[in-house]
């Protein structure tokens, strides 16, 4: 069969256009995605009702054998930090509906300085007023109307509001307020500073993925719409000169081919970029040195990778502070404030709270504040490990190599860590301290049995008083980050930044739009591939820069646009 279109990946960029696009009858459509599907009467209870991260790194959910660098690689080359550093494990999706359906469930939307920028940079079509339109077609807000909401779009969107919180949370929020951080209901209906309740896509504790969202029985039904799961895409299947025809896929131990007239690749930043280059699309002296022959040299295809940088500071509560069990979600606020810092847009940093650390019965007794600049200026990549689909790329976040970020970063610890040590905050806490995602951590969050009963024993010893707690305490925090000195000298806190940072799994910008005549750019403002033809690029390695905000509402609201305007041709 030729399909109209072939959709490469079912996260959540391929489950909007699988919809979008076979609205049309005659239109066919292929979706194609390497994990399982979670059709509507068959999706896991763990995806559905936990907060985040359901079953943790189980091969089926996640792409088990891809590690990254974070850290910042300074003047090494790739060769040289590949040879002196341990690359991390990192939770990327495999399973339909991608990174919406592990994440948080956080649905945010950014500011519209963030896609002026895109506009400025060449993502012509792409200001703010291209864009509101479409954030307002994919939602139905449950809680407000008015100019900047919908009530009819496919993805639910609630908040938790602040009379269900905890009493860490809401201390925490009254200490904002009294540092000058107006709390606001709805942070989609302002763009100032100030503190909000988490917009979510998540329906009273039940998660709403965008294959929920967009691949519902209705669209399954759809003659002209075929979802290949379980299938893997290896490679991309070339016509005369450089069209693209269709994919070589393999599922079920065969290999077979899957023709369309158009080849849409949404694997996301950090997988897109590497299926391009193993086809000869990207920068031409790295794929002559993985022996791949090439067929458009774009130099920025794996380039401008981006995250959000966060680091962590860790809260053992007091019992009347801690989130009631019923809460799976443990994400109640956002911090919008501004850096003030030469050259950074109002609202360029970001603080959340989550009331609870995990679902364990440790994890209950902790908060995390993770605090960062949400507009972020450093810059990694994506390379290519070798030219075989079983090579998972090499992926070098560089976080924390532009001065602003780092700068910035120690100011926003400074600032979360005088919240926390407040007056109205510290009656509700045992204590603070600096968190570390550390691999023993990992294994705590773990639900397996024998951890959920080691964390059963330890949160007793914990609550069981302060001779038992102060002990354990001393396994918890860093020694060599002690909070209450490393505070007062920007360099200890540096060093601790530097050790701890995060990204928030928002990779971005691997692919980005940009104009004709730009190097950099991989991409035209309708997707499509420069260099070659029969290709587009939608999902969120084509945005030219980070927005201020979790991405995966932004990765919806862009396949929503581009599904417009691939249908006008």
């Amino acid at each position: 069969m030729l399909f109209d279109y072939v959709i490469v990946g079912g996260g959540s960029a391929g489950c909007v256009l699988a919809n979008r696009l076979s609205a049309n009858p005659n239109t066919k459509v292929a979706l194609i995605e390497a994990g399982p599907d979670t059709p509507p009467e068959n999706i896991p209870e763990s995806i559905y009702g936990e907060g985040y991260l359901p079953d943790y790194f189980s091969p089926a959910r996640y792409w088990t054998r891809l590690k990254v660098y974070r850290s910042a690689i300074g003047n090494r080359s790739m060769e040289e930090v590949v040879r002196d550093e341990t690359p991390e494990r990192y939770e990327q999706a495999r399973v339909m509906g991608g990174g919406s359906s592990v994440n948080a469930q956080i649905a945010l939307r950014g500011l519209p300085s963030d896609y002026n920028e895109w506009e400025a940079m060449g993502a012509s079509g792409w200001g703010w007023e291209n864009c509101l339109p479409y954030f307002k077609r994919l939602e139905r807000d449950m809680d407000f109307d008015g100019e900047y909401h919908n009530k009819d779009g496919p993805l639910p969107i609630r908040r938790v509001f602040d009379g269900d919180w905890a009493g860490f949370a809401r201390a925490f929020r009254d200490a904002l307020v009294e540092s000058g951080l107006p709390y606001s209901a709805d942070c989609h209906a302002t763009f100032e500073d100030g503190c909000f309740p988490y917009p979510k896509n998540n329906v009273y504790g039940r998660r709403v993925s965008a294959a929920t969202a967009y691949l519902t029985n209705t669209v399954r039904a759809r003659s002209n719409l075929h979802v290949f799961s379980g299938t893997e895409v290896t490679g991309l299947l070339f016509a005369e000169g450089n069209r693209v025809k269709g994919v070589k896929a393999f599922r079920n131990g065969t290999t077979e081919d899957v023709l369309g007239n158009e080849t849409i690749v949404s694997a996301g930043a950090l997988h897109s970029p590497a299926i391009l280059m193993r086809a000869g699309i990207g920068p031409a002296d790295h794929l002559r040195e993985v022996g791949i022959s090439v067929r458009a040299d774009r130099p920025g295809v794996g380039s401008n990778l981006q995250d959000h940088p966060l680091v962590g500071l860790g809260v053992h509560l007091r019992p009347d502070a801690r989130l009631q069990p019923n809460i799976k979600n443990p994400f109640l606020m956002y911090t919008r404030f501004s850096s003030g810092m030469d050259g950074c847009p109002k609202g360029d940093m970001k603080m959340s709270l989550g009331n609870r650390f995990d679902q364990s019965a440790v994890g209950h007794q902790f908060a995390a504040i993770r605090v960062g600049p949400d507009k972020a200026y450093s810059r990694g990549h994506v390379r290519l490990n070798g030219a075989a689909l079983t090579d998972e790329p090499i992926v070098m976040f560089n976080l924390l190599s532009d001065p602003r970020d780092m700068q910035r970063m120690i100011d926003g610890i400074k600032f979360a860590y005088n919240i926390l040590t407040s007056k109205l905050v510290s009656g509700t806490v045992h204590s603070v301290f600096a968190g570390a995602y550390t691999a023993w951590i990992r294994r705590l969050s773990s639900p397996a049995p024998h951890m959920r009963a080691i964390t059963k024993v330890g949160s007793m010893l914990l609550d069981a008083g302060a001779i038992t707690r102060k002990p354990l305490m001393m396994i918890a925090e860093p020694r060599k980050f002690a909070i209450a000195k490393m505070i007062k000298d920007d360099k200890a806190i540096e060093a601790f930044a530097r050790a701890t940072v995060l990204g928030n799994w928002h990779a971005v910008g691997t692919c980005r739009m940009g104009r004709s005549n730009d190097k950099g750019a991989v991409v035209d403002s309708n997707g499509r591939v420069l260099g070659v033809s029969g290709l587009r690029v939608v999902d969120a390695s084509i945005m030219p820069s980070v927005p201020c905000a979790n991405t995966n509402l932004t990765t919806l609201m862009l396949a929503e646009r581009m599904s417009d305007l691939i249908l006008k041709g």
